[in-house]
């Protein structure tokens, strides 16, 4: 049996010659689910900053689309309410959208104070404004913050984005913590190298520093290192590169537990640079 999709427009009051056919699906779960999808996303184009879920829903009422399963093969109390479904997402919904505005804002604040830091900083062994290289970080963040349960993104993000503010400029970690906040000035001069030590004892230093605080900074320290795991600048001898190779290797055994995610693909790009 076929199930069909027959849309119609709350406005016009279910009037059947206003509604039209959507598609075709081989069993009554694909049918749903795209249902399901039609009423998200009309929901999620209709909020914007501030609209309540009653506000959304009150939209959805005059407005919406309203999906119907065709043939109606369960029963009564079965079959799926566009209205009864939006109700149930309204509120999770806007949570969500409110997280993620709350995201771009803070995202876009730590890379305007990134950018104005690093505006004469190049990727090395490259052209590129070295803003590249924090948004390749901030993006393995983000993607790892979807595969990773508990994971305070807005707070990675903003870690990610600055993570070489302190070792890399002339940032004082007072002004760092007065832009940013304290704990986030923490995170990353825990992720930055104490140059009054030996070069031999720095990365092992930060690495102590950084496992004492939270999993997004072990994550941040992972996700900067799979960025970096690029092919090396041409004036790198094969000395440098290995050396570069094992410190990925300290890095990855010593933050083992931080992030599953991140550390599988630290692995690989581990395996890819010792062939290269």
């Amino acid at each position: 049996m076929k199930f069909h999709l027959r849309i119609f427009d709350n406005y016009h009051h279910w009037d059947e010659t206003e509604a039209y056919d959507h598609g075709e699906y081989d069993n009554y779960n694909e049918a749903l689910n795209e249902a399901k999808s039609i009423v998200y996303n009309w929901l999620r184009d209709e909020w914007t900053e501030g609209k309540t879920p009653a506000d959304i829903l009150a939209s959805f009422a005059l407005y919406g689309e309203s999906p119907v399963i065709l043939p109606h093969e369960l029963g009564e109390n079965d079959r799926f309410s566009a209205s009864t479904y939006a109700h149930s997402i309204a509120e999770e919904l806007c949570k969500k959208l409110e997280l993620m505005i709350d995201t771009q804002s803070r995202y876009q604040k730590a890379i305007r104070f990134a950018g104005e830091k690093h505006h004469k900083q190049k990727v090395p062994g490259t052209n590129a404004n070295y803003l590249l290289h924090l948004s390749n970080v901030a993006m393995e963040i983000l993607i790892a913050s979807y595969n990773t349960n508990n994971f305070d993104r807005d707070f990675a993000v903003q870690v990610a984005l600055l993570h070489d503010v302190l070792e890399d400029t002339y940032t004082v970690i007072e002004e760092l913590e007065h832009y940013v906040g304290k704990v986030i000035a923490e995170a990353v001069a825990a992720l930055s190298k104490n140059i009054d030590l030996s070069k031999e004892q720095q990365m092992q230093d930060s690495l102590n520093r950084i496992k004492e605080l939270q999993p997004e900074v072990w994550a941040v320290k992972l996700a900067d290192r799979i960025t970096n795991l690029q092919p090396p600048p041409s004036h790198w001898d094969k000395d440098k590169k290995q050396k570069y190779l094992e410190q990925a290797k300290l890095i990855l055994k010593e933050l083992k537990g931080g992030n599953e995610y991140l550390e599988k693909r630290l692995e690989v790009k581990i395996e890819e640079y010792g062939k290269i």
